[in-house]
């Protein structure tokens, strides 16, 4: 989150959490990550720094980095916009996939 996707994307500014709030996420997405599931706890935490980063610094949607994010977010239950980063990637492999 720190290297802003290591400046990969020109066409927008990328905003990530900050102070405890990184700490918060980071230490969530991990233990989320490790069980394969998510807790309300952990769901709390990413929905209450998402809402923040719109909130009071401007964002105008949430990028989901980590393909576990899945397990905390879709598009039809979200409370804020989400760019799915790993459905994006999936959706990118399956329109060059050439079938016989």
């Amino acid at each position: 989150m720190e290297t802003r996707f290591y400046n990969g994307i020109p066409t927008a500014e990328v905003i990530p959490p900050h102070g405890p709030d990184l700490d918060a996420v980071h230490d969530a997405y991990v233990a989320m990550a490790a069980a394969g599931v998510i807790t309300s706890a952990q769901r709390t935490v990413f929905e209450s720094v998402g809402a923040k980063l719109i909130r009071e610094h401007g964002a105008e949607a949430i990028m989901l980095g980590g393909t576990d994010l899945a397990l905390a977010f879709d598009e039809s239950s979200s409370p804020f916009p989400i760019l799915d980063c790993a459905a994006i990637h999936v959706d990118a492999i399956v329109s060059r996939v050439k079938l016989p």
